[in-house]
């Protein structure tokens, strides 16, 4: 792989600021409930998108695939559960509530999405200079994300999050939300046990810089079926299916365009991280993740959610978004 850390810097700061914002369209679809947008982002951003890049930007893609079949078969395995992670993230917030919640699965999905590549790849890396700084990058991150939860824990005082969270609903909702964050970084393994997928995709003629589109066509498919049929479940469930019909074409485009930014969010991750050398899917993934946060909570700022919020809540927010600032840095110059 082509190594450019300062385009491989750009391309996964690119990947974080889709990923923090790719929800923003949705804020315009005032009458559909989530399960209407989330269906049409699932389409888009886990099936047509990833085919459709993948069939322009690899030769013989099939072939490629046909000669990679152990390797076809464990991204299909961590797509799979990355999918259900996926549900089990929306449940660990209802069950437990935004505060509580999104620290253990943010923490969880940063922590293990950046070390595990390492430790899969070789442990004795984590106790050199380098591991080491990774390391503590990734302690000023999970500090951060603490820090940002508690201002939005702050902030939403007022809403009677998680009520339901005593008891038996609490030990599940504990079980689901560390499930979630394990679940959640398995995209990224799939990335990581994905590369000779990629190494063939370069023989076959494609560039280094489209070479992980190979991994994202398997693996977004996969999970595209867990949320497919989640969506499919709750719009039964719900009897929201009726939305569809007297809903405006711009719903569709601000539901579509939503999962094209996303998708975009994880390609140029796949890019970006290539161009970062051997500790890419730990440094990328760190990178990406963290400025995610950064830049949901700015796009939120800019949107008016933290509107007649008080002063408490912002200050301990910006010194959340600053120490997140701050393991960035620290990571970034590995």
């Amino acid at each position: 792989m082509e190594i450019n850390i300062t385009a491989g810097m750009l391309l996964v700061i690119m990947a974080g600021t889709f990923s923090g914002t790719f929800a923003i369209p949705f804020k315009f679809n005032t009458r559909w409930q989530w399960e209407n947008n989330w269906i049409i982002w699932t389409v888009l951003a886990l099936l047509v998108m990833p085919w459709i890049v993948s069939l322009i930007t690899v030769p013989n893609l099939f072939s490629i695939y046909a000669e990679s079949i152990d390797n076809v078969l464990l991204v299909a395995l961590f797509g799979t559960i990355w999918g259900i992670g996926a549900i089990l993230f929306g449940r660990g917030i209802h069950y437990l509530g935004v505060s509580l919640s999104l620290p253990i699965m943010l923490g969880l999905i940063n922590s293990v999405g950046t070390i595990m590549p390492i430790v899969y790849k070789d442990p004795a890396a984590l106790f050199e200079p380098s591991g080491l700084q990774i390391l503590t990058g990734v302690a000023v991150l999970l500090l951060g994300i603490v820090i940002v939860s508690i201002a939005g824990s702050q902030k939403d005082a007022g809403k009677n999050e998680a009520s339901d969270a005593s008891g038996k609903s609490f030990t599940l909702g504990i079980i689901v939300c560390v499930l979630a964050g394990i679940f959640g970084p398995m995209v990224n393994f799939a990335f990581v046990f994905g590369e000779p997928m990629q190494l063939k995709a370069i023989e076959s003629g494609a560039a280094s810089t489209f070479a992980s589109n190979t991994i994202w066509s398997i693996a977004l498919t996969c999970g595209f079926i867990a949320n497919f049929v989640y969506c499919l479940y709750l719009l039964r469930k719900n009897n929201t299916a009726r939305l569809f019909k007297n809903s405006t074409p711009l719903y569709w485009f601000w539901a579509a365009l939503s999962g094209i930014i996303w998708y975009g969010s994880v390609m140029f991750y796949g890019m970006g991280s290539n161009k970062l050398g051997d500790l890419g899917a730990s440094v990328g993934w760190a990178l990406m993740q963290s400025l995610a946060i950064i830049a949901g909570n700015v796009s939120g700022i800019l949107a008016g959610e933290w509107k007649g919020a008080g002063k408490r809540s912002v200050t301990i927010m910006a010194a959340g978004m600053l120490v997140l600032l701050l393991g960035v840095l620290v990571i970034a110059f590995v």
